[in-house]
């Protein structure tokens, strides 16, 4: 297995596993307060920020659009009309999914692709470049703003929430 694929799909999935975990623990959280589903679905940190919903549906976006483009295959395309905490579940299950059949084999020959990216006219990126200089940081941008969202609104989580199931082996 290549580096490429191990820290695009599988960094991909672990993460989007733990936002899953994070929204059930909202979905509990919410019935208890007793707050408003929607209006903490479309809570922001800031005016000009997206809201958790879009936070969500950017996450997958990018999971599915950078293990695609290492792989090169078709990116799926979602509708983004995702309205409650299950249709963004259902969302991410389905992006873990997409992500989790790509063939390792399909990264094989990633580091040779020249990474275009449709709003960058004219440019490309290696595969390293692109990794590591955007997609990553893009992707766990919105996951930390999603995270940051939910913690906001006054949900007690902490970094173990973030984090979530670490591969730890005995010595």
């Amino acid at each position: 297995m290549t580096n490429t694929y191990l820290l695009s799909t599988q960094t991909a999935n672990k993460t989007m596993k733990s936002i899953i975990g994070l929204l059930k623990k909202t979905q509990k959280w919410i019935l208890e307060q007793k707050i408003d589903e929607n209006s903490l679905l479309e809570a922001r940190l800031a005016p000009d920020m997206f809201p958790l919903k879009k936070q969500i549906q950017i996450i997958t976006d990018n999971a599915k659009g950078f293990s695609a483009r290492f792989a090169g295959i078709e990116i799926p395309k979602y509708e983004d009309n995702e309205i409650t905490i299950d249709d963004l579940i259902d969302r991410l299950n389905r992006t873990i999914e997409f992500v989790g059949a790509i063939p390792s084999e399909n990264f094989d020959n990633a580091s040779e692709e020249k990474i275009v990216l449709p709003f960058i006219q004219g440019k490309f990126q290696s595969a390293e470049d692109y990794l590591r200089d955007y997609a990553l940081p893009n992707f766990f941008f919105h996951v930390v703003i999603a995270y940051a969202i939910i913690r906001n609104q006054g949900l007690p989580i902490g970094k173990s929430d973030f984090i979530n199931d670490l591969n730890l082996q005995d010595l």
